[in-house]
């Protein structure tokens, strides 16, 4: 049996020694477990491997979306032979949601040991600073401010809520952007995205009808000129009805290039990473995940 190496993440939104041990359990129908634990996202690739030696076991991780793109950047440009899988254990868990995945880490251990094996395509974002993998989603304007402003100990204290918490704070706030994207420009901007998931920011529907094994990429420009527009057209990206909203902007398409002024910030699969515009998304990779059956 091939080894299962379970990587966890101690500021992970839903860390608990017991509940992994019951994971751990779960999944061992499916090969000997190791736990790792690495040290800094710096230490991902390398500790994982040290972990897995020879073996081409399964790499779960047991958290959030942050830690599914720590681990993924772990392995930059060397997906091949390598299989992931996910347990959500974090706050937002968004890339579980659109993988289909229990929200129970005890139930999704049930539902990888029965899984399938997926596709998954993984996509670079990359500015001037900085340069970055992600597998779900990377949002600017609004849900960046929200970010900021659940920062600390927010998200320990508000778990799920954290996301609500912050909005609330964001929205007092609010910023509009004038946004080019791929030389089309865009005025009144509150937020915009690229995703491969369908949601962000814990669940709201960014992109209903992205599909993260398609080959494209799945852009969303959000404008309101106003604190009532942009109520009405939080209500209706909750709903993921915003399609249907004058001025919003859909597009699907491998690779799109973003600027803004004033500057733009992204988060990468909710984590702030020093990401501003111009910022160059595209897809590079792709990778394979072991998912529940349809």
């Amino acid at each position: 049996m091939s080894k299962v190496v379970l990587v966890t993440n101690s500021s992970s939104g839903g860390s608990d020694d017991e509940l992994l041990a019951a994971v751990s359990e779960r999944l061992s129908s499916l090969g000997p477990v190791e736990r790792v634990e690495p040290d800094d996202a710096s230490s991902f690739g390398d500790d994982i491997r040290s972990t897995l030696g020879d073996d081409d076991g399964l790499i779960v991780v047991a958290g959030g979306d942050g830690t599914v793109n720590c681990t993924i950047n772990g392995f930059a440009d060397d997906f091949e032979g390598w299989r992931f899988a996910l347990v959500p254990m974090g706050t937002g868990n968004d890339l579980a949601r659109t993988l289909g995945i229990d929200p129970d880490p005890v139930t999704a251990a049930e539902q990888l040991v029965g899984g399938t094996e997926i596709t998954l395509d993984v996509g670079r974002a990359s500015s001037p600073r900085t340069s970055r993998l992600f597998v779900n989603a990377c949002m600017g304007g609004f849900p960046v401010q929200v970010n900021e402003a659940i920062e600390g100990d927010v998200k320990e204290r508000f778990g799920p809520l954290a996301f609500w918490v912050g909005g609330a704070k964001a929205a007092a706030d609010l910023t509009r952007w004038r946004l080019v994207v791929d030389g089309e420009e865009f005025t009144d901007v509150v937020a915009a995205g690229v995703g491969n998931g369908r949601t962000a920011g814990g669940g709201i529907e960014v992109w209903p009808d992205a599909h993260p094994g398609d080959g494209a990429l799945d852009l969303c420009v959000l404008p309101a000129e106003g604190v009532g527009a942009a109520l009405k057209l939080a209500a209706s990206v909750r709903r993921g009805s915003h399609g249907d909203i004058n001025g919003v902007e859909t597009r699907r398409a491998p690779r799109f290039e973003i600027r803004a002024d004033p500057s733009i910030e992204f988060n990468c699969d909710g984590e702030l990473i020093d990401l501003s515009s111009p910022v160059s998304f595209e897809l590079i990779d792709r990778l394979r995940m072991r998912v529940p059956r349809s």
